[in-house]
């Protein structure tokens, strides 16, 4: 799944949640009723529900950036905006804000709503399909279609970060508009697999199984029970003790084993740029003490460990893993493989097919209210979840419970709950009033961002009057007599009709389950899913490739993209989110950008004329291809191949590469294991990881294809050219840039001609080696400028 903001600021060296805060800013004015910015979600005036979120518009250059799609998807509705004027008696110069001489207040009415069909997982092959919507809202034009020329119509495709309109005005200002998502009931299981059941925050009931494994992805959150084993020390050994197989206190009795938790606690790992980061919580989802960052010195001794410790502890992972699989003896390493312990330090559990102890110890440095600890979070009654399951004690909670869901008043008690005084000797705390001012309130609005509403559409024309006929009465003063407030009445209904629409689709209508547009888009670009349509997309259609002095053009259809990602899609992306390629696009891009010229576009798997290669039988196979017999023990060691698929084909190995990774290019393959051994190279190879996340300069792409390749001089790294247009392409499709011409300009060094040329003297005469002699050949350096073709991978 890859989504993106409805505006695209510059990045200019922001973390991802503090660029998206400026990508989707609500407006600076605030509510004098409540003190919330205006057009906040899921409450605002008067305490009505409200679909989205009022967005105020970045500005660059002196101008307003237009609003772009966050997702491909299929355009499904379409208002063109109605021309701005000053008359005072249109209903969209409708002024809500009390002033004693009447002011016109124009509300733009362009709307824009997108359907979006994405994949988030896969349970076995089946891939967890999610479907969704996104409106825009408040729009002064409707932009063009780049594939018609027209503006955007019902039925069009549209994809991710094209523009949709320009941003309009609510009640007179500026360069803002409405942005929401919504899904139907069905969706909404499907997304957060919980339901639409509403929990108690005050009253979690501990779980009672792990989290889904469909979709994973984002931070992990793994529950201890009171009696969770710990340790005040380095523990020495990593499996549990089967006297202390923990989860064998009780609270009741006041009865704790030595060395365990007295409470329970929920810890979060969140992965990110090397670091690992561990936070504690208690059961109601309140932090304990301040996060921590892992290091691999904080579990394994080691003689020449540095005094300080490296907390990159996901950049050593592989190393970890192999730390604890070795500290094994012989009999437990028959039921162990580093890629299970892999798994277990990434997840917290295994969620693959390799072999790890069933009794096997996760112990990590965790913090207690008391101090740091070790503790085990693999031990008895500890259960595994990530941000995909969408958890109540992290925030998330459905609301379904208002008595009148046809209307847009919210007389949902859950809600009134979660907002209310917390103060119980506040016998007002209930009233309309008082729960309005709590909306400002920091902590309530940090509350209402994951809060997940099922209420009406407000843009829905058929059900004005009923929806909102309890302002009626609400909205009139004191003083006002009968015709004062039917005339106040009139001129809102006239106003919200002007503001919808009396077409609007079914599905849109149905869809009325609704998240905070902010939240949900931060959530859910941690989910490095790609849907076999996104991973197509990654798939150049044109490339230049260096044929002896010149660069001639190739061409790869959406036939045939579309064709290979069906068939690499759950391997590629089982691969990537277990070896944390998928959790940053931009490490996907390195991948990616690799892969295509190591493969021909995912269509070679196994070294063309390998076996006559000096290093044959131990040629190229897999997508980052391997190569040498010392890097297939590597892998084969790393997942205990030579235990579980014994051969004695490669004596050397002792296990078959020809089976278990790629015996030809026409089909005979293991495809999982073609890509698993590629995201196995990256977080093998020291450094990689980092240099994946330093950067998309061409600089960190000639970094990535010498990790990979050899620290050899430039000319002698193969595929060069294909990589960096490869890079500059999948920036495009994976990243927020967006593009402003049908090619980029990039000059690069590399050799001048595809084949090598013969060694001159000084004199400028052939060198020759050997005997018989014969000319010595060699890559020549040259200089290259070429137009990177952008043309995009679609149907």
């Amino acid at each position: 799944m890859i989504i993106s903001p409805p505006f695209l600021p510059d990045h200019a060296g922001q973390s991802d949640d503090a660029w998206l805060d400026t990508a989707m800013a609500q407006p600076a004015s605030r509510l004098t009723s409540t003190n919330a910015p205006e057009g906040s979600f899921p409450l605002s005036l008067k305490l009505a529900w409200h679909n989205g979120i009022h967005i105020q518009a970045p500005i660059a250059d002196g101008a307003y950036l237009p609003v772009r799609a966050v997702a491909d998807g299929t355009v499904v509705f379409v208002h063109s905006p109605t021309a701005r004027n000053a008359e005072l008696d249109h209903p969209l110069n409708y002024n809500p804000l009390p002033t004693d001489v009447p002011s016109a207040a124009w509300t733009s009415d362009g709307l824009l709503v997108i359907e979006h069909k994405t994949e988030i997982g896969a349970a076995g092959t089946l891939a967890t399909e999610v479907v969704y919507y996104s409106v825009c809202m408040h729009l002064s034009s409707i932009a063009a279609c780049p594939r018609t020329g027209v503006a955007w119509s019902v039925g069009n495709a549209v994809y991710r970060k094209e523009e949709l309109g320009s941003p309009g005005q609510i009640y007179g200002h500026d360069g803002q508009v409405h942005f929401e998502i919504c899904c139907n009931k069905a969706n909404l299981v499907s997304l957060t697999r919980r339901g639409p059941d509403w929990v108690d925050p005050l009253a979690l009931t501990p779980p009672a199984a792990n989290g889904r494994t469909d979709s994973v992805f984002g931070s992990l959150y793994i529950y201890l029970p009171a009696g969770t084993p710990t340790s005040t020390s380095r523990p020495t050994h990593h499996m549990r003790s089967a006297g202390n197989p923990g989860g064998a206190a009780s609270p009741a009795s006041d009865y704790f084993p030595p060395n365990t938790l007295h409470a329970p606690l929920w810890v979060q790992i969140a992965y990110e740029k090397g670091r690992a980061t561990l936070t504690s919580y208690d059961t109601r989802g309140l932090a304990v003490g301040s996060p921590r960052n892992d290091s691999r010195d904080d579990y394994v001794h080691r003689a020449n460990a540095s005094t300080t410790a490296n907390q990159s502890f996901e950049y050593d992972l592989y190393v970890a893993s192999n730390d604890r699989h070795d500290a094994l003896d012989a009999a437990a390493q028959a039921t162990s493989s580093p890629s299970g312990w892999f798994e277990l330090l990434r997840f917290g559990r295994n969620l693959g097919s390799d072999p790890l102890p069933a009794n096997a110890a996760h112990w990590r440095k965790i913090v207690t209210s008391s101090g740091e600890i070790w503790a085990d979070l693999n031990a008895q009654g500890t259960f595994k979840f990530s941000d995909a399951d969408f958890l109540p004690v992290m925030g998330w909670n459905c609301f379904d419970d208002d008595p009148a869901p046809t209307d847009q008043r919210c007389d949902s008690l859950h809600m009134k709950t979660l907002i209310r005084d917390p103060d119980p000797k506040n016998d007002q705390r209930m009233q309309v009033a008082q729960l309005a001012r709590r909306l400002g309130e920091a902590e309530v609005r940090k509350k209402l961002r994951r809060a997940i509403c099922r209420f009406p559409s407000e843009w829905d024309q058929t059900s004005i009057e009923a929806r909102y006929g309890w302002l009626e009465i609400g909205d009139s003063k004191s003083t006002d007599d009968d015709a004062t407030s039917a005339q106040k009445w009139r001129r809102f209904v006239n106003h919200a009709k002007a503001l919808s629409f009396p077409e609007l689709p079914q599905a849109v209508l149905d869809a009325d389950w609704r998240f905070h547009p902010r939240e949900f888009v931060g959530h859910m670009r941690r989910c490095g899913w790609l849907s076999t349509q996104e991973l197509a997309q990654c798939f150049p259609r044109k490339q230049l490739h260096l044929n002896g002095g010149s660069f001639n053009s190739s061409q790869i259809t959406w036939q045939t993209a579309i064709a290979r990602a069906n068939e690499w899609a759950l391997p590629f992306n089982r691969a990537t989110r277990k070896y944390g390629v998928s959790a940053s696009r931009q490490r996907l891009l390195h991948l990616f950008a690799h892969v295509i010229p190591e493969t021909a576009n995912l269509s070679m798997v196994k070294e063309g004329g390998g076996e006559n290669a000096r290093y044959s039988p131990y040629y190229g196979r897999g997508l980052i291809q391997l190569t040498h017999l010392e890097n297939y023990k590597a892998y084969g060691e790393f997942r205990s191949f030579k235990r579980t698929f014994p051969s004695n084909n490669f004596p050397a190995l002792g296990w078959d590469p020809d089976t278990l990774i790629a015996r030809d290019n026409r089909g005979g393959r293991n495809a999982e294991n073609c890509v698993d051994s590629a995201c196995f190279y990256l977080v093998k190879r020291e450094n990689m990881l980092n240099h994946l996340d330093g950067g998309i300069s061409q600089t960190d792409a000639i970094t990535a294809s010498k990790d990979v390749n050899g620290y050899v001089s430039i000319e002698n790294l193969n595929g060069l050219d294909a990589r960096l247009q490869s890079i500059i392409y999948l920036k495009y499709v994976l990243l927020e840039d967006v593009t402003r011409s049908a090619t980029e300009m990039i000059n690069f060094a590399w050799r001048r001609n595809s084949r090598k040329e013969a060694v001159l003297d000084a004199q400028g005469r052939a060198v020759s080696t050997g005997n018989p002699p014969r000319p010595l050949m060699k890559y020549h350096l040259g200089q290259h400028t070429i137009g990177v073709p952008l043309d995009r991978q679609k149907p």
